[in-house]
């Protein structure tokens, strides 16, 4: 689901389809943004559920080659261990993807809504240290414009 929005004005950030006077201001290419770093999860979802599955066939097969009593060695296999490497590297950028865009939740609800570190920490169950770091991090990524496709 991409933002494709006209450039300028302010968004409807109640869901009432209204935006009213002393709403926070969210411009259109902050909302195009933030729905592609959320397209950018969904895509590494996608990459992750099909390397989860490539994992699920090696370990039936795996089983099944099992059951007669091969040896350990021929357990193995470079398609075997493609899939397992294909699966981490899935993982890894899920969680990079998932973590990228919380970073930007935490920047945009103290730089646009107005949260202090300490209440976002109470709020999101996380230590204000780890907090202070996720904002940090959005605010890195945000000015830097270093957001991933969701392609990638």
């Amino acid at each position: 689901m991409s933002a494709q929005a006209p450039t300028g004005g302010t968004a409807d950030t109640t869901g009432t389809g209204d935006t009213t006077p002393g709403e926070a201001d969210v411009s259109y290419g902050e909302l195009a943004e933030f729905y592609r770093l959320i397209d950018t999860v969904l895509a590494r979802c996608r990459d992750f559920q099909s390397a989860l599955a490539s994992v699920e066939d090696s370990l039936m097969e795996l089983r099944a080659t099992r059951r007669p009593g091969p040896p350990p060695v021929v357990l193995g296999g470079f398609a075997r261990q493609a899939a397992w490497a294909d699966f981490s590297a899935a993982f890894r950028a899920l969680n990079g993807a998932v973590t990228l865009a919380r970073a930007e939740g935490y920047r945009a609800a103290v730089d646009d809504g107005g949260l202090t570190l300490t209440e976002l920490a109470r709020v999101a169950g996380r230590s204000r240290q780890q907090v202070t770091r996720l904002v940090n991090r959005g605010r890195d990524s945000y000015t830097a414009g270093q957001h991933p496709a969701p392609g990638r």
